[in-house]
């Protein structure tokens, strides 16, 4: 795994990766799991607030019962989620978040995320500094963040349908796509790839109103002109993939081929000309954490050989271990460029979140949350 090639800028883009409905779900499930304040927890409880099957890794082996832990997991639709859970009222009852590298500077500035103890992590040493060490997950000089999986959003096309691979983000306004083109509701992800393809911004994140604008206009575009489904799961977009009712995709994950096989269909997947963005997930540890001992405890199995294995077969997503990769399924391996990583690094990059607060110069934050829901709703 030759991660020293892999050059990175900072990195993007919240990512509905499991098949879970946007919105209010998490909330509703948070109530469920009795993240209420006041709630009686076991002295070994922790709290997983994240991705469906992101304690995947952590249920492997004997881990849980040799550590008398007990993980409850609560599952997100997005990263936006953690945000708002934490900011209402869940920090100093949940101990670890699963968000995308580019919320971690937010969020502690929002002091929502406790620092990580590097020395009850050992297991990071095990780790790429291209993942390891990204600008995103240590602020200020402190590490607030484990990362363990990584992808990024490729165009995934139906080989029976498109014979040869497509090279541009712009076939999906082919005439003969028209009206079968899927895509995520992914509203970071879509509008910086809008911006690739519709700006002449040098870093799609860092967009002036002008910019934004341009990159709305050609979203609401694609829609008008080629999407039949903008889905809320991955699960949804691969069943469509599978009916056929998709041929193509603005933006996806490598995973999709694993979901459409599951469902019968034979897709590929391309990185086109334009280049497109990556992302990198991590275990934070939320302000307050009740069980902070245990939370670091987590983080560091989740870092283990067995683990990353367990992790990466139940999800297809990438990770971070060499070790592990080397124990992977074929199939399972074939999914990412771990033998390749200095050409990947040229299609798919890292890229910083929209600044938080208006700068004078860039979109904020808040103007993209508002530009995209004028897509939504054109």
């Amino acid at each position: 795994m030759n991660q020293k090639s892999l050059v990175h800028v900072r990195t993007l883009a919240s990512l509905p990766r499991r098949d879970l409905l946007k919105g209010g779900t998490a909330l509703s499930a948070a109530a469920a799991f009795g993240l209420r304040g006041g709630s009686a927890r076991a002295a070994g409880a922790v709290s997983l607030f994240g991705w469906q099957d992101y304690d995947a890794g952590l249920r492997v082996g004997d881990f849980l019962q040799r550590e008398g832990i007990e993980v409850n997991l609560t599952p997100i639709g997005n990263n936006d989620e953690i945000i708002s859970r934490l900011s209402a009222g869940g920090a100093g009852q949940i101990d670890l978040v699963t968000p995308y590298m580019g919320y971690i500077p937010f969020m502690v500035a929002a002091e929502l995320l406790e620092p990580i103890d590097e020395a009850q992590v050992p297991n990071l040493a095990n780790v790429p500094e291209v993942f390891r060490n990204d600008s995103n997950v240590i602020v200020n000089g402190t590490r607030y963040s484990v990362p363990f999986t990584w992808g990024s959003g490729p165009m995934a096309y139906d080989p029976a349908v498109i014979a040869t691979p497509p090279e541009s983000w712009m076939d999906v306004f082919k005439p003969e796509y028209a009206g079968k083109v899927g895509m995520m509701d992914d509203p970071i992800g879509n509008q910086m790839l809008a911006a690739i393809l519709a700006t002449d911004a040098k870093v799609p994140t860092m967009l002036t109103p002008e910019q934004l604008d341009q990159a709305t206009a050609f979203l609401i575009r694609l829609k008008k002109e080629a999407v039949r489904q903008l889905a809320v799961s991955w699960g949804e977009l691969a069943n469509a993939l599978a009916r056929s009712e998709v041929v193509i995709t603005f933006s996806g994950g490598e995973f999709l081929k694993k979901f459409a096989g599951d469902a019968g269909k034979e897709i590929e997947f391309t990185y086109p000309k334009e280049g497109t963005f990556a992302w990198l997930d991590s275990y934070c540890i939320a302000k307050g954490a009740p069980n902070i001992e245990a939370a670091h405890k987590c983080a560091n199995h989740i870092l283990d050989v067995e683990a990353q294995v367990a992790f990466g077969e139940k999800t297809f997503q990438a990770i971070v271990v060499p070790e592990a990769v080397d124990k992977l399924q074929p199939a399972t391996r074939a999914l990412y460029p771990y033998d390749n990583l200095a050409e990947f690094e040229q299609k798919a990059k890292f890229f910083p979140m929209p600044p938080l607060e208006p700068d004078g110069t860039h979109a904020s934050y808040a103007d993209w949350q508002t530009a995209y829901q004028k897509f939504k709703a054109a």
